[in-house]
């Protein structure tokens, strides 16, 4: 049933604390939602395709619109008591599609005056990296704070639910393909965890007006993450994709600007990820939830 561009079994209740999830409808934002509805929240998603979101959250309310679109996130925000945005990844390392949707977000949440504007943001180091799918993210948080709206931002880590499962098929053969040297540092996330931190904050009516690093108190290298999935899997991989990266690179300006725009933005990632560290501080969300219990890897695993 659609009623106002509005598909949902029932009504929103109005006992129930409403999260509005921006840029949350495709796969990596599925278990963002996930944990906002077993967090006991109501979520409404905005989507373009709402029939086909709405099978795939049926606990959730989806509202029907473009995240580029202003009157579509003004929508989406009234009424809730804070929003989640995750910003969509630019091709070909150009992120003014993410600015673009970041600005309008930041300007509905000045319209409806949203009482918590959470942008998931990355670990930023401590000056530009010259990677876009990276500086854009401090870039974002500065024009956030500018607007004077209620704020949060969420930086998290790598992901250990996409690096434990990177080309799962090669890892069952026992290769690990991700293009990147084995003994650099990296803090990792939980994606669980950062919808459990922003549940807590929502609850207790707490808006940050900075950010904070969500992640696993322990930074590992990769040799270690392949290790520990050894341990847990009971099956060895061997690290081959620091060899792809030289491909990879060759490729991005031929292949992959055209066929996988996204890939090519991921390949200068990767470029940085093979000669830095990229290691956050555990401390402010310890300082800030000292209650909350980030997820090592070691728990992601036994739960996986």
């Amino acid at each position: 049933m659609i009623a106002a561009g509005i598909m949902a079994p029932e009504p929103e209740n109005p006992n129930r604390t409403v999260i509005a999830v921006l840029g949350g409808s495709g796969r990596f934002g599925g278990p963002f939602v996930r944990e906002f509805l077993d967090q006991g929240l109501t979520v409404r998603v905005l989507a373009r395709s709402p029939r086909k979101v709405a099978r795939r959250f049926p606990r959730a309310r989806t509202v029907r619109g473009n995240m580029m679109h202003l009157p579509d996130v003004v929508r989406l925000f009234q009424g809730a008591a804070a929003s989640l945005l995750i910003t969509p990844m630019g091709g070909n390392d150009d992120p003014r599609i993410e600015l673009q949707a970041a600005r309008t977000a930041i300007t509905a949440a000045a319209a409806v005056r949203l009482p918590h504007l959470i942008h998931l943001s990355l670990v930023q180091p401590s000056r530009p990296t010259g990677v876009p799918l990276l500086d854009i993210k401090g870039r974002i948080e500065t024009e956030i704070k500018s607007a004077g709206i209620p704020f949060s931002c969420l930086r998290t880590g790598c992901y250990m639910d996409i690096w434990l499962a990177f080309f799962p098929v090669f890892m069952k053969l026992g290769l690990y393909l991700l293009p990147i040297a084995p003994d650099h540092r990296f803090s990792f996330t939980s994606q669980r965890d950062v919808a459990r931190v922003a549940a807590l904050l929502i609850r207790r009516g707490k808006v940050l007006n900075g950010p904070v690093d969500v992640i696993d108190p322990r930074a590992r290298t990769l040799r270690e993450v392949i290790d520990l999935y050894a341990a847990f899997r009971g099956r060895r991989l061997r690290s081959l994709g620091r060899w792809l990266l030289p491909l990879l690179k060759v490729l991005k300006p031929t292949l992959f600007r055209w066929i996988h725009p996204s890939g090519a933005s991921r390949v200068s990632l990767f470029g940085y990820f093979n000669a830095n560290d990229w290691v956050g501080d555990p401390h402010g969300l310890w300082k800030l939830l000292p209650e909350f219990h980030a997820t090592s890897m070691e728990d992601h695993m036994r739960k996986g």
